[in-house]
């Protein structure tokens, strides 16, 4: 029975991927978020979930949950949900929330996939799947903090892709553009966008990931960008 590890998976696009996840014969799910009531929800609805309370900014807290999830059946995939937004343009942010949503949307990816590479590369198998936002291949106004730091998450796997070639282990990318989820319900111009556009909702995206996940060994999805029919961003 392999393992899967899920980052962020306590809400939204994550707790979407979980379940999905959870429904797969021969696959063990581990839950790392830092909402410790979430967690407990979701482990009363998912029986045999195992559930960690993990802030992915610490790379030791990471490095323990792919270490466990690995020893148990070796790991067959980890997916990167966790992050945070950060809205006001760049004169009205304080620089340390700056600080944490690197930390956090950008460190946080870099630590698992570190993480993972170890167990990955000595089996000679396994998938990083990191749900990134369509808000890495393009910039606009409002979020410059949270644009950089999916940028960077963009570029980081994609050095990372290249590095691995020959390891037997893959990389993806999932890029969704807007998504109804806790985070996005929290932005002051929710109400105004979804006027004009109807969102993804958090399984479009889980599905997208069950399809990489889905795909066999020698097959590869680098990059999957998915948008609301109707998002022009």
């Amino acid at each position: 029975m392999g393992s899967i590890v899920v980052t962020g998976g306590a809400s939204g696009i994550g707790a979407a991927v979980v379940r999905r996840l959870w429904r797969r014969k021969q696959t063990t799910v581990w839950i790392g978020d830092t909402d410790e009531e979430r967690l407990g929800e979701l482990g009363r609805e998912l029986p045999a979930a195992q559930l960690r309370t993990v802030d992915v900014s610490d790379a030791a807290a990471v490095d323990e949950l792919v270490r466990e999830a690995a020893s148990s059946g070796g790991l067959e995939a980890v997916v990167a949900c966790a992050g945070i937004s950060c809205v006001g343009e760049a004169t009205e942010r304080d620089p340390s929330r700056w600080k944490h949503v690197l930390h956090v949307n950008t460190l946080g990816v870099m630590h698992l996939v570190r993480s993972a590479l170890v167990p990955m590369q000595a089996q000679r198998s396994g998938l990083i799947v990191v749900v990134a936002s369509a808000s890495g291949r393009l910039s606009y106004v409002g979020e410059p903090a949270y644009v950089a730091s999916k940028h960077a998450v963009v570029a980081f796997c994609d050095a990372v892709r290249k590095e691995i070639v020959g390891t037997d282990v893959r990389m993806s990318v999932v890029e969704p553009g807007l998504v109804d989820t806790p985070m996005a319900r929290n932005h002051p111009a929710i109400d105004e966008v979804l006027g004009k556009v109807v969102p993804l909702d958090a399984d479009d995206v889980a599905r997208a990931v069950e399809f990489i996940l889905d795909q066999p060994a020698h097959c590869s999805i680098n990059e999957l960008l998915l948008r609301p029919t109707n998002q022009d961003l």
